[in-house]
């Protein structure tokens, strides 16, 4: 059942990137975030479980307002589930790529998202191994590869020239 709900979870994550705009992406990947809890729970994974919870009300709440201080606000609390959750290095991978988001979201360079994603993928993906998600891995090994291959196409011949400290 858990890799069902897995699965699901993945499906909303891969829709949400073809979302128009990015009200609809964050709706979409709140409803990702939804089942990957949910997900994450069956399988006993309760830092990958809270830290989602958490993420769909940040999405909510930057559907609407997005500021700095929000941002501080949930990564303390991010900072927090880690402190309670840890039983192994792993389970601060949840806590890292989260983190690694709730920065990223606040930025308007694709480069910088890019690169950010390719990171969050990669935690995620470590997690996922760690707690034998097997929906979660096939999910990250596909965001990677795509990661990758926009870095190459859009970004191989350019210099990372973004400013980041220029928010959306």
């Amino acid at each position: 059942m858990a890799q069902i709900i897995g699965f699901i979870y993945a499906l909303f994550l891969m829709i949400s990137n073809f979302g128009k705009t990015a009200k609809h992406i964050l709706m979409l990947q709140t409803i990702s975030f939804f089942f990957k809890s949910f997900h994450y729970y069956l399988l006993g994974g309760l830092s990958g479980f809270l830290t989602s919870i958490i993420s769909m009300i940040r999405n909510l709440l930057f559907y609407k307002i997005k500021s700095k201080i929000w941002t501080i606000i949930f990564i303390i609390i991010y900072v927090i589930i880690g402190i309670f959750t840890y039983s192994s290095i792993f389970t601060i991978f949840p806590v890292l790529a989260t983190i690694i988001y709730t920065l990223i979201i606040n930025y308007n360079n694709p480069k910088y998202l890019r690169y950010g994603m390719f990171l969050t993928s990669l935690t995620w993906l470590i997690y996922n191994i760690y707690i034998f998600s097997y929906s979660g891995i096939i999910t990250q090994v596909i965001m990677i590869i795509s990661n990758i291959i926009a870095i190459i196409k859009l970004d191989k011949n350019t210099h990372l020239n973004y400013n980041t400290y220029k928010e959306r």
